[in-house]
């Protein structure tokens, strides 16, 4: 299938080719990363301990970590990871469980828009992640209108942006039962 691109993704970065035709079999391409990998940026000085999976440091200079967990379970993955300040990239194309997985991100600034075709609970996902800023509502419109929302969501946003102006206005259009 021949397919006209006029904007490319390079990591969270979005650049435009010059309305060049581009080749792919039956799907755009899809996350960089491995299946159950997420890359993370952490505060500077911060060397994050990770109870579930294997860390690797990526880039020290920005000190952003990969973390791969082959489990389809990312329950509590991240929990409490105060100095998590942005997920940047996530191949979650085969997570089917994401409860409290950002739970207590204090410094967590943006809720990605990552693949949650399988996943079936997020109950407490993003559960006091106040300090988010953005992303909240574009993930909450993708996951609840997919072909197979999640039929465990309570909670999923409960708190997310409400220390931020920009986080609470998102907060307030995401129906109450998924927060």
């Amino acid at each position: 299938m021949l397919v006209r691109y006029n904007m490319i993704k390079f990591g969270n970065k979005v650049v435009t080719y010059n309305n060049k035709w581009a080749k792919y079999d039956s799907a755009p391409p899809g996350p960089s990363l491995p299946p159950f990998t997420i890359r993370l940026k952490y505060a500077q000085g911060t060397t994050p301990t990770f109870s579930k999976g294997t860390g690797v440091l990526y880039d020290a200079e920005q000190n952003i970590w990969d973390l791969t967990y082959e489990n389809p379970d990312w329950t509590d993955l991240l929990r409490g990871h105060a100095d998590l300040i942005e997920v940047i990239e996530a191949n979650t194309s085969n997570v089917t469980n994401m409860s409290n997985m950002f739970a207590n991100c204090t410094s967590l600034i943006n809720v990605p828009l990552f693949d949650t075709s399988k996943v079936t609970n997020m109950n407490r996902t993003f559960y006091s992640c106040r300090n988010v800023q953005s992303g909240a509502l574009a993930l909450y419109q993708q996951a609840s209108t997919q072909a197979n929302p999640p039929s465990n969501h309570s909670w999923t946003f409960r708190h997310c942006g409400s220390a931020t102006e920009t986080g609470t206005a998102e907060l307030a259009q995401i129906p109450s039962n998924w927060k």
